[in-house]
């Protein structure tokens, strides 16, 4: 694997749901250059647990592309987990629409606003990296994304979009954060579950502080998190939109 701070985020991104906050941090740490050698031996305590796709470098299998047999069984096991039981008052995600906007709708839009976006060989279906926030379909400002990942499902209609924002300022990314999930509270319905404090004295406390907001629903499910990634890194907002199959 390739390490890069964007590699290292996308693993944290959408790896981690359950796995709480400290695993979340390791996971992404594991895929930075110093520490490829607690990556291997992630590998090896995690093999009793789960098992690495086939052809693979990662011991923890990220970097296989899934069939879209496999990405919809995920999907599927993932809302076995994570889906509440009401339906969404409405499913905001960033200006697309899960189920309904397709793959090359979201080309067209990235070549229309100078986006750049590459097909991975794993993971995502989509990575568009640098998206000003003035070039979202939702017209939200402040604060664009360092990179969106989009997955799709049958008809190649857009099933999640998982994005990372980044700044070295506190106040910005607090304050997006809060904008983030009251415009999903107003939308969707109230968070499930709130965690930690995303006010600028508190987020930037110490390293690895992490404020968060979860929604689960029958048919969506979001995350929002807010996290402090030490000097060096500055401050990370993830967010994941996901369409839940209602059935």
């Amino acid at each position: 694997m390739k390490p890069s701070f964007s590699r290292a985020l996308k693993i944290t991104a959408v790896s981690s749901l359950a796995l709480g906050t400290l695993f979340t941090a390791v996971v992404g740490f594991a895929h930075t250059p110093p520490g490829r050698p607690l990556l291997a031996v992630m590998g090896r305590w995690m093999g009793s647990s789960m098992t690495a796709k086939a052809g693979g470098k990662c011991p923890l299998g990220y970097d296989v592309k899934a069939s879209p047999a496999e990405k919809e069984a995920t999907r599927r096991q993932f809302a076995a987990v994570h889906a509440g039981t009401e339906r969404a008052h409405a499913r905001p995600a960033l200006g697309f629409e899960l189920d309904k906007t397709t793959r090359a709708e979201i080309t067209n839009w990235a070549t229309t606003h100078d986006v750049k976006c590459v097909v991975p060989k794993a993971g995502s279906d989509l990575d568009c990296s640098d998206v000003p926030a003035e070039a979202l379909p939702s017209g939200e400002p402040g604060m664009g994304f360092h990179s969106l990942w989009f997955t799709f499902g049958a008809g190649d209609a857009l099933t999640s979009a998982i994005g990372v924002r980044r700044d070295a300022r506190v106040e910005e990314i607090s304050s997006t954060f809060k904008r983030v999930t009251d415009e999903v509270s107003k939308a969707a319905g109230p968070p499930t579950l709130v965690q930690g404090d995303p006010s600028p004295a508190t987020l930037s406390s110490g390293a690895l502080y992490q404020a968060s907001a979860e929604y689960r629903f029958r048919d969506y499910f979001v995350i929002t998190r807010a996290t402090n990634m030490g000097r060096a890194q500055g401050f990370v907002i993830t967010e994941e939109y996901r369409s839940l199959p209602d059935s």
